[in-house]
């Protein structure tokens, strides 16, 4: 144990160091003969002790990716490290030698070496190959069956250079990717098609360094939310955090709506100051564009609790306290005005949808519930209806807990929004092992139709993809 006192150290977070695969895995339940696919996570999995390792966060470790195959009702997984530069340069050396991203490097990096891209964030199958996402830079190239990394850099053939997000959208009409990339609060957003080719490109200055984590899109419009969490890369050499939560530089937030097919930027003006976690999704309704996501009253600790030093000398004080709740603004193109409300009062965070509604009207999101009385992050699942407004919640009954982002895989000939099923992967503390759920989203409070057991614990992540039987069968001939 490195740092019994660290959250993100111990219990679900705890690493996980061993790379294999598993075959036939025991199933409580019964499959469903049509689920047939592959379920991809990535998440932190910190492979050498950090220099400092009250320092560690979250977000700072490396990426490990997990996959659960699923055919004929059977269940096998894999998994693997991410072959990063920087974990490559550890395993040579032996050990960590990059400090934390989020709390400053409490060493200095030998020369000429720039800061990890970790590749902890997102993957997904895209141009019939498997992409690992990250804030760091462009993605990582992985074979989508052994998970080996084959490059670490898919740059959209030369066509994109820089941090791009881990949060991409894929447009439902034409399988194209939408994605940008953040320098400094000067956003290039872009446009590719299913073969990675670049066919359109805007810029917005949102005029500060903000953090962009995620934005939301429609049919015609991308959206950007400028707030007062700010990125302070110098800070990170400085040994102090480098997210801040300036104030002095951003008082209120405000919205940029992009018009994808012009580079026509419109403004709107919150009366208020929060920072963004996660969009849900966006439409458009007339003249109004409808934005769904979650809200958290701020990310990252002042100038001033910087100077003072973490608290108890724990530094990530900040982040135990960040809350999240589903919020819904709407956006009047004509009036120029925005207002907004909050859809419900059950916290959470990973909120997904029927990706087959991106930028498209919806009635329902997913989400984990958080902080209902556990020690952990998460502790529940949550299906909300933003036509009812009402609220279901699944806990498993207590069994087990800590779920990841739940992943929707719609029904093969499914005629309704949520005809289908929520994949998410959850922690057993008893046996100190994970399991795969697999509920019917019509039926979400039921008891899950199967429980995929796998042989040891898969530390809590960020974001992962489903991806059917066709499409990784074409995946697996072009790699």
């Amino acid at each position: 144990m490195w740092d019994p006192t660290n959250l993100f150290l111990n219990g679900p977070y705890t690493p996980w160091h061993e790379e294999g695969e598993a075959f036939d895995l025991e199933i409580e339940g019964e499959l469903p003969p049509e689920l047939s696919g592959a379920l991809y996570r990535v998440g932190t999995n910190q492979a050498y002790r950090p220099s400092d390792p009250s320092r560690y966060h979250w977000f700072d470790g490396d990426g490990m990716v997990h996959a659960v195959f699923l055919r004929e009702g059977r269940a096998s997984y894999r998994n693997r490290y991410v072959a990063t530069a920087g974990l490559q340069l550890e395993r040579q050396q032996g050990k960590a030698i990059f400090g934390s991203f989020m709390h400053g490097s409490d060493t200095p990096l030998p020369e000429g070496v720039f800061p990890k891209n970790p590749a902890n964030t997102h993957v997904a199958v895209y141009d019939n190959r498997l992409l690992v996402l990250c804030e760091g830079g462009v993605p990582h190239e992985l074979r989508p069956d052994t998970l080996a990394t084959t490059s670490q850099s898919y740059d959209f053939g030369g066509e994109v250079v820089g941090p791009m997000t881990a949060h991409y959208k894929i447009d439902p009409a034409n399988g194209d990717m939408l994605f940008f990339v953040n320098m400094a609060g000067a956003v290039t957003w872009y446009r590719a098609d299913k073969q990675g080719k670049v066919l359109d490109r805007h810029q917005v200055d949102l005029g500060v360094p903000t953090f962009v984590h995620d934005y939301a899109v429609t049919t015609d419009y991308a959206i950007f939310l400028a707030n007062p969490s700010m990125v302070r890369l110098e800070n990170v050499f400085r040994g102090l955090p480098s997210t801040v939560w300036e104030l002095e530089t951003l008082d209120t937030c405000r919205w940029a709506v992009l018009h994808r097919k012009t580079g026509a930027v419109r403004w709107f003006e919150a009366p208020d100051a929060y920072a963004p976690t996660h969009f849900l999704n966006a439409y458009q309704d007339g003249t109004t564009i409808v934005v769904d996501g979650l809200r958290t009253d701020r990310f990252g600790p002042s100038k001033q609790e910087i100077e003072s030093g973490p608290p108890g000398g724990d530094w990530n004080w900040w982040f135990k306290q960040l809350v999240a709740t589903p919020w819904r603004w709407e956006l009047d193109l004509a009036t120029g005005t925005m207002k907004d409300s909050q859809a419900t009062d059950i916290l959470g965070e990973f909120p997904q949808i029927n990706e087959q509604r991106t930028g498209l009207p919806h009635q329902y999101g997913y989400y984990t519930t958080t902080r209902g009385g556990g020690d952990w992050f998460t502790d529940g699942l949550a299906k909300h209806d933003y036509h009812t407004g009402e609220t279901a919640i699944q806990t498993l009954d207590g069994s087990l807990t800590s779920p990841s982002e739940p992943q929707f895989v719609p029904r093969p000939g499914a005629t309704t929004e949520d005809d289908g099923w929520l994949l998410s992967i959850w922690w057993d503390p008893a046996a100190d092992r994970s399991e795969v759920i697999v509920q019917d989203a019509r039926d979400f409070t039921a008891a899950p139709i199967a429980r995929i057991k796998l042989n040891h614990r898969v530390p809590m992540g960020f974001h992962g993809t489903w991806t059917t039987a066709a499409e990784l069968d074409a995946a697996i001939l072009g790699a």
